[in-house]
């Protein structure tokens, strides 16, 4: 005798299919956030380490022209950091014996940093580094 084949029985019915993507898809909802706030974090802490590298370049320049740069002396923000140069706009004040590097979040998603000649970082900012 042969054995039949019942294809109603072979693989999975849409019912189980719609209760796998539901599942996932509250998994993937719990996780977002998560996801959200560790990359956030991850650009905050890059920003900072692009206005450390402007600092520096700023001390550098100041011991060769015995002022301070301003923003079109320095590299471009995309030079340093271009996952950063998405998210943030430079704006540098500067002068002979001063300057304030700050890095703006157009979407004011991300805390907006601000660190001077002096080291200090903007007492309202996330702490530094």
């Amino acid at each position: 005798m042969v054995p039949t084949h019942n294809s109603l029985c072979d693989g999975f019915t849409l019912m189980e299919l719609l209760a796998v993507m539901a599942i996932l898809a509250i998994l993937v909802a719990l996780a977002m956030p998560s996801w959200r706030a560790t990359s956030n974090e991850a650009l905050i802490h890059q920003a900072k380490l692009v206005l450390q590298r402007l600092a520096i370049r700023q001390h550098r320049f100041l011991r060769g022209h015995g002022r301070f740069a301003q923003q079109d002396e320095l590299p471009s923000l995309g030079a340093l950091g271009p996952s950063v140069a998405q998210r943030y706009e430079l704006q540098v004040e500067s002068g002979s014996s001063h300057y304030l590097l700050r890095l703006i979040d157009a979407d004011d998603e991300l805390p907006d940093l601000v660190l001077n000649h002096l080291g200090q970082w903007n007492a309202s900012q996330v702490a530094p580094l």
